[in-house]
């Protein structure tokens, strides 16, 4: 079976919870759609699960806004993404680590933070734009209007970022491929148009993780209740 999961945000009971209620066989694939740590602050124990998933499953790691950010701020030196991480929730990725997580971040303390996030940073150059199984596109937040009949896609920063007005809800991609993304739908259940799925069910905001299993065409969220594709 192949199955896309959702916007995890170091949401380690949610995450747990999906794991107990899905139990995963040896040849499963997972596909994490992005959005690994933020907003709460089990940075740790969530990269540390992720390893352990990584190690006995076959798994894809797409890279959500997030990652992107971390990644151009601590690997590119790119500072002006600052305002991002003290606004967005990636203060609370530090929360563990130090009892000033804010002052890191505004005094760009970028070797401490890397040390901190040394095994998330390692996980980075693994991440992937996005990843295609049966008739589905995985990808963190959507592809613009102009992409879907982009045969050989390129993505911009903004392809991190889409939401509302720039996606298409009712076309598939190449005619074919129902785009599934996450990236804040902040509903308790999955958002199901013709082209386009959303099941980020707000588990960075205390709420669900969602998994949506590729050939049964469900979504299983993290207290057992089922969506019908």
């Amino acid at each position: 079976m192949n199955y896309i999961i959702g916007d995890i945000h170091a949401n380690i009971k949610e995450l747990k919870s999906l794991l107990d209620i899905v139990k995963f066989k040896k040849d499963d694939r997972l596909i994490f759609i992005g959005d690994y740590i933020d907003k709460n602050v089990y940075t740790k124990e969530t990269i540390e699960l992720l390893l352990f998933l990584i190690k006995n499953y076959s798994c894809i790691l797409i890279k959500g806004n997030h990652d992107f950010v971390w990644d151009r701020y601590l690997n590119f030196q790119e500072f002006f993404r600052q305002d991002f991480l003290l606004t967005h929730g990636s203060v609370e990725a530090l929360r563990q680590f130090s009892p000033e997580p804010e002052d890191l971040i505004k005094n760009n303390r970028t070797e401490l933070i890397r040390k901190y996030l040394r095994p998330y940073l390692a996980l980075i150059p693994q991440m992937v734009d996005y990843y295609i199984t049966d008739n589905y596109l995985a990808t963190h937040a959507g592809l613009e209007k102009h992409q879907i009949l982009q045969r050989n896609l390129k993505f911009t920063e903004a392809n991190y970022f889409l939401r509302g007005d720039k996606l298409n809800y009712d076309k598939k991609y190449l005619n074919k491929y129902t785009i599934i993304a996450g990236h804040t739908h902040l509903g308790i259940k999955p958002l199901i148009r013709e082209g386009y799925i959303n099941i980020d069910l707000g588990a960075g905001y205390g709420r669900y993780l969602g998994a949506l299993c590729v050939e049964k065409k469900i979504v299983i969220r993290s207290d057992n209740k089922i969506f019908k594709l």
